[in-house]
């Protein structure tokens, strides 16, 4: 079914520019929290960020034997809110790493053990958009939620994914 203009015209005047790309807002019934899509442009670089988890930046241990994985050795923080937190923390110092930074994302994968979840996952998420970059508050990005997944150890509640757009140096 075709669109009609006027919806097509306003689509294109809520449309969000960057340097690297277009954000194209979400335009259903209801107002999701996330975006349509993302279109990059000119010479930009693509981050693929690995999935960031909960785990304990400072008391946790890789699994070394089959049987340590079996037993699910690992440590993670708190909660989900504090897993969230931990996940965002991640993806933020791992895009600084790679000389990119959270306004560059343009796309996120969360992965949610339990489904109850994810309104505190939410909540949690955008306080710390709220805090360390805004314009994923006001303009979210392209995201899927995928819930009711298993995740790596027993007590990991959530597992985030990121993909980033940045604009190569002249």
């Amino acid at each position: 079914m075709a669109q009609n203009p006027e919806a097509l015209a306003k689509q294109k005047a809520e449309r969000v520019e960057y340097e690297w790309g277009t954000l194209w807002p979400h335009y259903h019934k209801e107002k999701m929290n996330w975006a349509t899509g993302f279109r990059t442009k000119g010479d930009v670089d693509i981050l693929f960020l690995s999935g960031s988890t909960g785990r304990d930046p400072f008391e946790d241990a890789p699994c070394r034997t089959p049987e340590q994985e079996r037993a699910g050795r690992g440590k993670v923080v708190g909660g989900i809110k504090e897993q969230t937190r931990q996940c965002l923390d991640d993806i933020k110092n791992n895009l600084e790493i790679m000389g990119a930074s959270l306004k560059n994302v343009v796309m996120f994968r969360y992965f949610l053990k339990r489904r109850e979840d994810v309104f505190d996952m939410r909540d949690e998420m955008y306080a710390f958009f709220e805090q360390h970059e805004p314009d994923l508050r006001a303009h979210p990005r392209p995201a899927t939620l995928l819930r009711g997944v298993g995740i790596d150890l027993p007590d990991m509640l959530i597992e985030i994914e990121a993909w980033a757009a940045v604009p190569r140096q002249k």
